[in-house]
């Protein structure tokens, strides 16, 4: 019987949230949203799925003792560390790992820990159909219909099946376009940006290690054995350490034929930088986007968030403004996206 279990990838850094979110304390694990944090709101929304003890958290060793506190029903052996990291498809590899010696016929969802959904229950619908046309794919990805000419998302072309039917046949892989690109997508119709969620059985996927990325999957081979032994740490980081650095997206994803497409009907946001949250906290009457304390006199465009204190905006437009942990952030939400050039000049205590 196949089982859906759900691998969350928190391996995410904080230099495009600062000062709310840091190296030490990135972007998975803050309340950028409301007062749970972005884990926490994932593991949640996925829970009827896939309860607590089917869930598996990727997580960096630096970050697992919060993570741990902030998911306290997750079962201690469900928090799989990455020694180092290696990006998506060495993570989703060792977790594939996890999953074979636990349960053979898993089926995998794995999905991102940070990530903005403004409907669940039409998110569970969306999981469930997916699941249902896994017997006529490879695999399923998960598409997102544009609602703007967006440069900074890939694209998947998926044809609308001729027959009807919930499962588009995913065409082609595209790379972020320039703006005229975006905008001819957009119009286009057949174009859904790729939501980074994916579904497969896990043998499915551990089979596509082996075809697409044989010096990953012979890596894992050598992991295999030391799956769940605590003694075999040293060994394990230095077998995983190993491992190529490349994103499930162009090691496995891009390469594979067969798979299905979801179109997505639910609001969605990767929420990439603070200039991101007007869509998805919505706006006042003056287009200030606002969590906290703030008082704005002819201030429009905003986004400000408060911590501790009041911000205060007097004849201003566009800018971010952040206050948190004793720090502040000024900044134009133009360059909002640029914010890791910033955190980089920064004293290693202040990022």
């Amino acid at each position: 019987m196949l089982r859906l279990w759900s691998v969350i990838m928190a391996g995410g850094r904080g230099e495009r949230f600062w000062p709310l979110s840091t190296r030490t304390l990135p972007k998975p694990f803050i309340p950028l949203l409301g007062p749970t944090t972005l884990i926490q709101d994932t593991a949640a929304r996925i829970e009827p799925l896939t309860p607590p003890e089917r869930t598996l958290i990727s997580i960096g060793a630096a970050h697992v003792d919060i993570a741990r506190r902030q998911l306290p029903r997750v079962p201690e052996e469900n928090f799989i560390v990455e020694p180092v990291g290696r990006d998506t498809s060495a993570c989703l590899g060792l977790c594939a790992l996890h999953l074979e010696k636990r349960d053979p016929g898993a089926v995998m969802l794995a999905l991102p820990a940070d990530h903005y959904v403004g409907d669940g229950a039409a998110y569970l619908r969306t999981i469930e159909t997916g699941m249902g046309g896994l017997d006529a794919a490879t695999g399923i990805v998960f598409g997102i219909r544009p609602t703007r000419p967006e440069t900074g998302y890939g694209y998947i072309l998926a044809p609308r099946p001729q027959a009807g039917g919930s499962i588009w046949p995913v065409a082609a892989f595209v790379e972020k376009p320039d703006a005229a690109t975006a905008a001819r997508y957009l119009a286009d119709g057949g174009y859904f940006w790729n939501s980074g969620m994916f579904l497969w059985p896990n043998r499915t996927l551990l089979g596509l290690f082996r075809k697409h990325l044989p010096e990953t999957s012979e890596g894992l081979d050598r992991l295999r054995p030391l799956i769940g032994r605590g003694d075999a740490a040293d060994e394990v980081r230095a077998l995983f350490e190993a491992l190529p650095r490349i994103s499930i997206d162009f090691g496995i994803v891009e390469k594979t034929a067969g798979l299905g497409l979801v179109p997505v009907s639910f609001p969605w946001d990767d929420i990439g930088s603070w200039a991101s949250l007007d869509r998805a906290l919505g706006a006042d009457a003056a287009g200030n986007v606002v969590r906290g304390r703030h008082t704005a006199v002819d201030s429009t465009g905003c986004v400000v968030y408060a911590q501790s204190a009041t911000v205060a905006t007097l004849g201003v437009s566009d800018l971010v403004v952040v206050e948190a942990y004793g720090k502040v952030l000024v900044c134009s939400k133009a360059k909002a996206a640029e914010l890791k050039r910033l955190v980089a000049a920064l004293a290693p205590e202040e990022g």
